[in-house]
């Protein structure tokens, strides 16, 4: 099972979602490979969804950070990596 970043709190950022866990645990691994200077110190947290006609899709989000300013300033430089992220709602 991925480890929840959530529970101690904190901003997430939504990385990716996936249609199975397993898929999001391998995109987890490989972000953070290619993005080694910002997820270094991040946790995965995944949260399976239920999306009614679409299905069950499994987000990947990444986090904590302190706030929201420095989930911004994360966003911002993976971004201009070519990441795709977003601030996660919980």
């Amino acid at each position: 099972p991925a480890a929840t970043a959530a529970a101690g709190g904190g901003i997430l950022l939504q990385i990716g979602a996936y249609p199975s866990e397993d898929l999001a645990n391998g995109a987890w691994a490989a972000f953070k490979a290619r993005h080694t200077d910002v997820a270094g110190a991040l946790s995965p947290d995944i949260q399976k969804a239920d999306l009614g006609t679409k299905g069950t899709w499994y987000r990947l989000r990444a986090g904590p950070f302190a706030d929201r300013t420095t989930a911004n300033a994360a966003c911002v430089k993976l971004k201009a990596a070519g990441a795709t992220c977003f601030l996660a709602t919980p």
